[in-house]
């Protein structure tokens, strides 16, 4: 079975749920990246990031409001001068938003615009962002999230076939999530000449503030199999929706 190895990895929203536990994944591993890069808006507030940070030198902390391109400038410099000419290998787009009212009538163009901005806009500009030093480590005969990827965290619930099973009726969250397969896809496509991976990523339904306490599986278990999912990506898996246990999600079938 493949591992990951990458030496580099950059994570938005890592101050709770899914994307702390990437970070203490990822220094779990048999060879952990030399840097892990734990993004979040208040870094003064994030607590458990900064005792990982203070217990483990492979941690560093970076303020990074993915809404804000001067932030993001900003963390693409900070991040370089530590990588230098090797490159990131690894961008796991983690930060989002799920507000959850459902109907038209809490509906808000404030919402959908705020949901689209968090969701779409902000992990395509990320990538943007962090594109050329995801192209310094990228190796055109190895695509491997070790290597040089962009990981988008995606959801089932973005899936019009899955939701027309369901009683949901999140206009915001799932519409904008849809949209960011579509990004994933089309980013794929652009950057595989470069030999950088992109695919999406749906975690499970997770016990977080996010997923609430009636989910189906806890943090552990799914960000576990992520990892291993995250593990044997390859050229093949470019544009590609994969469940958390592996599973390739046929959103963009032929026609």
């Amino acid at each position: 079975m493949s591992t990951l190895s990458a030496k580099s990895v950059f994570i938005t929203g890592a101050n709770r749920g899914l994307g702390l536990a990437f970070v203490k994944h990822f220094l779990r591993l048999e060879e952990p990246p030399t840097y892990v890069f734990a993004a979040c808006r208040q870094p003064d507030q994030a607590t458990e990031l900064a005792r990982l940070a203070g217990e483990n030198g492979r941690v560093r902390v970076v303020k990074l409001d993915v809404r804000e391109d001067e932030e993001i400038a900003a963390a693409v410099v900070e991040v370089e001068k530590v990588v230098g000419a090797g490159g990131l290998n690894l961008l796991l787009n983690n930060a989002g938003v799920n507000q959850q009212e459902q109907g038209l009538e809490s509906l808000t163009r404030e919402k959908m615009n705020y949901h689209f901005d968090c969701n779409v806009t902000a992990p395509l500009l990320v990538s943007k962002a962090f594109l050329p030093l995801l192209r310094r480590a990228a190796n055109k005969t190895d695509f491997s999230c070790s290597r040089a990827a962009i990981i988008n965290v995606s959801t089932v619930l973005s899936l019009i076939k899955f939701i027309n099973r369901m009683n949901d009726f999140r206009y915001p969250y799932n519409s904008s999530k849809c949209a960011l397969n579509m990004v994933t896809d089309i980013l794929a496509r652009e950057v595989s000449p470069d030999g950088v991976l992109v695919a999406g990523l749906h975690p499970g339904w997770v016990k977080t503030d996010m997923g609430g306490p009636n989910a189906m599986i806890d943090i552990e278990e799914s960000i576990s199999k992520c990892m291993n999912t995250i593990a044997v990506m390859n050229k093949d898996s470019s544009g590609l929706l994969y469940s958390y246990t592996g599973t390739i999600f046929q959103w963009n079938a032929e026609f």
